[in-house]
């Protein structure tokens, strides 16, 4: 399965969900980090790329509601974009509560992702099929 997962939410409630799928499928916790904001994982993926062991599933939301923290990247689709910039083959996940196909559609034909999972009753169920596919 994965090596190294960074999980990138920033509500608790789905960050929950997120662990409750990977836990499921018998993924060790140190093989995971979760954050809540966009700026704090762009800087773990570059880390993990100099230390020469590159996160190998991103799992990310889109939204990303703003605080008193100051952010450059302000969505997971900016996220996605510096990430494909320096690391095209990653595999990423988005896990977000859109449902419009007209919104979801691009990030596979544009911006490439591997997966994508509606927040709702069946999260957990549909991220670990996901994590899986």
């Amino acid at each position: 399965m994965f090596k190294k997962i960074l999980a990138v939410e920033d509500f608790e409630s789905a960050s929950i969900s997120v662990q409750k799928a990977l836990l499921d499928l018998k993924i060790s916790e140190e093989k995971t980090s979760f954050v809540h904001y966009c700026d704090e994982a762009f800087a773990l993926f570059q880390k993990s790329i100099a230390e020469n062991f590159p996160f190998d599933l991103i799992i990310t939301d889109l939204s990303f509601e703003e605080d008193y923290k100051l952010q450059k990247l302000k969505s997971g689709i900016e996220l996605i974009t510096e990430i494909r910039k320096i690391l095209p083959e990653v595999k990423i996940l988005v896990f977000s509560g859109e449902k419009r196909p007209k919104k979801i559609k691009p990030l596979f034909d544009d911006l490439k992702i591997d997966g994508f999972v509606s927040k709702g009753r069946m999260d957990v169920q549909d991220l670990k099929k996901a994590i899986k596919t």
